[in-house]
């Protein structure tokens, strides 16, 4: 009998992953959306990390500069509104909300795709389906919530500091770029399975 493989799944693995999955969408919903409602309802203050951009100067009366040195502004602080009101408490949570619902588009995907895995066919049509669904939500959703975000700290940023001139529209693209690649990656590994369920419909007509 051949020994069995670290990496090969037994049906307690497919049941570990699928607690993971329901822990993450979980976990995703209670952070992303629950605590900041629950915190916005008894009346707490807004408290948000807020991107300023970065300046050429450190303004602070705490720190100088040894000769030689500079000291960098390094573009974010952290606000603390108290009676913020409930669209700015909305607005802050909008990133949060539009990352909950690609984290439960994808669980709900990959559920689907271990249950064809589970029952011996993986490359099947609702398994291509899956990791079609996996790689265009974090394709999409990678830029909808920094899209969300920085409309978010913008809203924030006005209610918290007394702004000189215009405000600067920022977007964080470094995790756009990741998880762009994920899905790009994800919508790779579809095709690749669609050749899969191609090459095994061949197979069966040759039979």
């Amino acid at each position: 009998m051949a020994k069995k493989s670290l990496f090969t799944f037994d049906r307690w693995d497919f049941l570990g992953t699928r607690i993971v999955l329901v822990v993450i969408a979980l976990g995703s919903v209670a952070v992303g959306v629950v605590v900041p409602l629950v915190r916005m309802v008894q009346g707490e203050p807004l408290i948000r990390q807020l991107e300023t951009g970065r300046t050429d100067a450190l303004v602070t009366d705490q720190l100088t500069a040894n000769g030689g040195a500079a000291l960098t502004w390094p573009g974010t602080v952290d606000a603390r509104i108290e009676d913020a009101e409930v669209g700015t408490w909305l607005t802050s949570i909008l990133p949060g909300a539009v990352l909950v619902i690609g984290t439960v588009i994808v669980v709900l995907a990959l559920f689907r795709l271990l249950s064809s895995i589970e029952a011996g066919a993986p490359f099947a049509p609702a398994a291509v389906r899956s990791l079609r669904i996996v790689g265009a939500t974090l394709l999409a959703g990678s830029v909808l919530v920094t899209v969300a975000d920085s409309f978010a700290n913008r809203a924030v940023l006005e209610v918290a500091v007394i702004l000189r001139g215009e405000t600067t529209f920022m977007l964080d693209l470094g995790a756009v770029v990741v998880f762009a690649g994920a899905g790009l990656m994800c919508a790779a590994i579809a095709e690749a399975f669609a050749r899969g369920v191609e090459l095994a419909s061949d197979v069966e007509g040759l039979v």
